[in-house]
């Protein structure tokens, strides 16, 4: 299929889609007119041919409009997929019979007052019909042209533009104001009425939709509570079997699944109700397969029989562009909605299946429960419906759609009822090439943080210490391989290893128990700790947190791409190198911590607390600017909601200190949605994380936050800070000389950037900003002038999203950090 052909194609089910949806909104339309389409004009006829004879008549006209009618009569029993012609052809008929009926008849008669009566009223009612305006325009002078021609073709003459017809016509305009007033009225509270019934639907969903995963917190808790020993305080170190100790892991992991399920259905609900965009920034290649399987075993079944009613073919797997968290919201809201209807249907089952294809991959979901009825299933990507589940929000469909959307695919559905549903969703197959580059682009970046490091790989299986080997060869580093737990602690005590791949499950000593062992030699040896990454098959829910708590520091889940395994293990080796820089100044740093709930506060201390820092505490953003003011600290977390001064402006008014320590002083900000974030860094502040995330993943970003801040406190100038060739030239490939070449053609050609970019900023030409950003975002990247590519960034960001709020401070903070690049040649 040519482009061409794609793109008719796309315009055709575009406009049938509108077609569909509009139709509702004709539908009562069309269901009361038919009381009087059948003899509304035939009574005119009476009335003008016999009780007050007019000049003309037309009998067939009059009997043409309930004719044509009587297809529509029947609008209920037509087919769903015909109502987009329905609707079409209901366009159609009332253009035919109000506009140009009216007006033709008008016209035949010499504009009479009776017809000049009947048009204004033929106009009101007219866009009291019609609810879009551009149909509404569309059709009105497509029906008034039309009669004028036929009023032509049948008496062989044209209007002439007297004073009398002016005179007749001066009621028109004021028809057609008031039928576009009352078409706006009626409108308007249509819409009103439907926002207030949406938003208490939507609270009752809300309580609905967050019931169930506190539900399953609550059930975690209490089983774990049932778990544990009673506790003595007369003997409080405890022992407790093996089993048990795996049961509370299990329950705990079912817990955090729970609340992330919570969070995702929040910001599902507040994505699609305010039509949020999906970043497609955010998207990587990963396997569809791999994704699927993962969303299986985190998905929160309600019991074992659920669990057991599911089942996956992932053999024909494929690769896919996407974001792995929205396909697993995806994956989720399929399975929660299956497993609710086929409850009740005994031996129904869910099957998953996986098919390449040459220009779509596919994956099918077809559950074998009581189906959806042929008037419902054009309906079921729509938001806010729902059928038949009590309390659902009806938005879950809908925004699965749009993430499919996003992925430049697409989701359907078809059932027949009483027999099946099956919704298949298809990804664009990912060229080879594309694949290559990404995979090269993520090898390049990654070479500088492993080059020269030593890696060891301890796994059982030969083939998966093979594709690790395969996998890191090109990055420079040197790999051991270990077939078990003795060899591996073997290797450790004859070398040194930057970083370790540790599998889980090996006979005999198993990875817990070897890195166990690894710990104890360490310490003995008072070494500092090699960072692990567990290596498994198991699901990462339960392995992960037992993982993390045997001293690993993150958990891949194989089989793995390359991309997953090398950005998996740069960033523990980014992090460790982090850590070792600030783990010596966390004793003395102090944080300051502001949040109007006290709950929030306490909880929040107290994980800063046991992590070694030192909180001080501010009850909201007045009192936290306040203390700011009166004392020294190395960051600020904030929350982003509070009463008063809200978390984004404290962070704008501590980035207008006119204290340079002040401003600069990190930030990072705390919300429960994610859709802050966005808010968050144009308001100014470093980082970003949810209230739901780990207590490590908080622990972790202030770490870097820190040691990025210190370091560059401790540069011995600004302009060592604002370039750096060399590790640019690692990572680009290129020699320093042809990197200096480069960086004096920029400077060249930055010469005049900061007036023009003012000069477009002034004059409000957002476009032309963002191609200035944009240029020189990609430029700073090739120097490794990061902070002048992230303020670009950030730039060329909010000129593309319209978000303007912020817009002049972060071009001033892009300009102040591309001054510091061009100083870099002095």
């Amino acid at each position: 299929m040519t482009s061409i052909q794609t793109s008719i194609t796309a315009c055709i089910n575009k406009a049938r889609d509108f077609l569909r949806h509009d139709y509702e909104q004709n539908r009562l339309t069309i269901d009361l007119i038919r009381y009087i389409a059948l003899w509304g004009h035939p009574l005119y006829y009476v009335i003008c041919a016999i009780l007050l004879p007019q000049p003309y008549e037309s009998l067939e006209l009059r009997f043409a409009s309930p004719i044509t009618f009587i297809p529509l009569l029947f609008y209920k029993r037509y087919p769903d997929a015909f109502k987009p012609w329905l609707n079409l052809y209901w366009y159609l008929w009332i253009t035919f019979s109000f506009p140009f009926i009216f007006t033709f008849l008008m016209l035949m008669n010499q504009m009479s007052g009776l017809w000049l009566v009947a048009e204004t009223v033929m106009l009101v009612v007219f866009m009291i019909f019609i609810p879009n305006y551009f149909i509404l325009f569309t059709l009105l002078v497509a029906g008034l042209w039309s009669a004028y021609v036929a009023y032509v073709q049948v008496t062989g003459e044209h209007l002439s533009l007297t004073t009398d017809i002016i005179e007749n016509f001066v009621s028109i305009p004021i028809a057609v104001l008031l039928g576009l007033v009352l078409n706006y009225t009626n409108k308007k509270g249509a819409m009103a009425h439907e926002r207030n019934r949406l938003l208490q639907s939507l609270a009752g969903s809300i309580a609905h939709e967050m019931r169930n995963p506190l539900g399953q917190v609550r059930q975690c808790l209490n089983s774990i509570q049932k778990i544990l020993p009673p506790f003595r305080s007369s003997n409080p170190s405890i022992s407790m079997t093996g089993q048990n100790l795996n049961r509370i892991y299990q329950r705990v992991s079912h817990g955090q699944i729970a609340v992330k399920r919570g969070t995702q259905v929040i910001d599902m609900i507040l994505g699609e109700i305010r039509e949020s965009p999906i970043d497609p920034e955010s998207f990587s290649y990963a396997s569809a397969g791999r994704i699927i399987r993962k969303a299986l075993d985190e998905y929160g079944y309600e019991n074992e029989d659920e669990r057991q009613r599911v089942s996956a073919d992932t053999r024909d797997s494929f690769i896919c562009h996407i974001s792995e968290t929205l396909f697993i919201f995806v994956i989720f809201n399929l399975l929660k909605n299956a497993l609710y209807y086929i409850g009740s249907h005994t031996g129904s089952h869910i099957s998953i299946r996986l098919k390449k294809g040459e220009k779509v991959n596919t994956v099918f979901f077809r559950d074998t429960g009581p189906g959806i009825s042929p008037e419902e299933l054009p309906h079921i990507f729509d938001s806010f419906h729902t059928k038949g589940k009590k309390d659902g929000t009806g938005l879950g469909l809908a925004y699965c759609k749009r993430i499919m959307n996003a992925f430049g695919g697409d989701i359907s559905c078809d059932s027949i009822k009483g027999s099946y549903t099956e919704f298949t969703l298809t990804f664009p197959v990912v060229a080879q090439e594309k694949l290559q580059r990404f995979n090269a682009h993520i090898i390049d970046n990654a070479r500088p943080d492993f080059h020269g490091k030593r890696i060891l790989a301890v796994d059982d299986e030969q083939s998966q210490r093979l594709v690790i080997e395969q996998f890191l060869r090109p990055l420079g580093v040197h790999i051991d391989l270990a077939s078990n737990g003795p060899e591996a602690l073997a290797e450790v005590s004859n070398s040194r290893y930057d970083l370790i791949i540790m599998d889980i499950n090996m006979p005999g000593m198993n990875g817990y128990e070897t890195v166990e062992q690894l710990r104890m030699l360490e310490r003995s040896n008072s070494a500092p700790p090699v960072p692990i990454v567990a290596y498994s098959a198991e699901p990462a829910y339960i392995a992960g947190p037992m993982a993390e708590k045997a001293g690993m520091q993150a958990m891949i889940s194989k089989p793995c791409s390359q991309a997953e395994l090398i950005n998996a293990l740069r960033s523990v080796l980014r992090r460790t190198t982090t850590a070792e820089i600030s783990k010596h100044r966390l004793d003395s740093t102090r944080i300051l911590l502001v949040d109007d709930s006290a709950l929030n506060r306490e909880l929040l201390a107290m994980v800063l607390t046991d992590a070694g820092l030192h909180p001080a505490i501010a009850v909201n953003g007045e009192d936290g600017w306040n203390m700011l003011q009166k004392e020294r600290f190395d960051m600020l977390i904030t929350d982003i909601h509070m009463p008063g001064l809200d978390g984004l402006d404290l962070t704008r008014r501590i980035r207008e200190s006119r204290t340079a320590e002040l401003r600069e002083l990190p930030i990072i900000g705390l919300s429960g949605s994610a859709e802050e974030e966005t808010a968050a860094r144009n308001a100014g502040m470093n980082d970003f994380k949810l209230k739901t995330e780990t207590p490590e993943n908080l622990i972790n970003t202030i770490k870097n936050q820190l040691s990025t801040s210190r370091a560059a406190t401790h540069c011995p100038s600004t302009q060592a800070a604002a370039i750096d060739l060399k590790r640019a030239a690692e990572a680009t490939g290129l020699s320093e000389d042809n990197l200096k070449q480069l960086f004096r053609t920029f400077l060249e050609q930055t010469r005049d950037k900061p007036a023009i970019i003012q000069q477009a900023l002034d004059m409000n030409e957002l476009e032309k900003v963002q191609a200035e950003a944009h240029t020189i975002k990609g430029s700073a990247a090739v120097f490794g002038a990061e902070e002048l590519s992230s303020s670009a960034h950030r730039v060329e960001h909010s000129c593309r999203n319209g978000t303007t709020e912020n817009l002049a401070e972060q071009v001033g903070t892009m300009l102040r950090h591309l001054q510091q690049v061009r100083n870099f040649s002095d």
